[in-house]
């Protein structure tokens, strides 16, 4: 499955843990108000990634939209 940015969001439920960053470097981020981002470079071809940073996330921040 081919991603892009505009599928991919993640809510206020975000409590900074940093997993999805450590899981997937290539589209997270973290910024300065304690919120994890997507990258606006984000390499969504690799989506197994992006998989495995969605089931990881402690709280379900992120969302496929």
């Amino acid at each position: 499955m081919s991603w892009d940015e505009k599928k991919v969001i993640i809510n206020d439920n975000c409590i900074w843990c940093w997993a999805c960053v450590a899981i997937c470097p290539e589209i997270f981020d973290m910024n300065d108000e304690a919120k994890a981002i997507v990258k606006t470079d984000a390499d969504f071809a690799n989506s197994d990634c992006l998989d495995d940073a969605i089931g990881t996330c402690p709280v379900e921040a992120i969302e496929k939209i």
